[in-house]
């Protein structure tokens, strides 16, 4: 997601000198926020899931815990395939 980042803000710049456009400027930057934002709460899942993995012991962790494990998991897969 770095990439999209860096070239949200060279596209986001390169438009407000070519047009002097402050709102759209303004919402890119904006939109890159949100990205940044996206991108670290997929960092803190990360490791949130690795700590509850190795915190609690596989024969102990209940059944819904298990299974929100497995779903954080699913989710991070699918968003670093969706990265790449």
């Amino acid at each position: 997601m770095n990439k999209a980042l860096e070239e949200l803000y060279t596209k986001a710049s390169a438009m407000y000198e070519k047009h002097q456009d402050q709102e759209l400027y303004d919402y890119l930057m904006t939109l890159a926020r949100h990205l940044e934002n996206a991108d670290m709460m997929k960092h803190q899942l990360g490791y949130l899931l690795m700590h509850a993995r190795s915190t609690v012991a596989a024969p102990v962790r209940t059944v819904h815990f298990q299974e929100a494990l497995t779903r954080a998991a699913r989710f991070l897969e699918k968003v670093e395939r969706d990265d790449a």
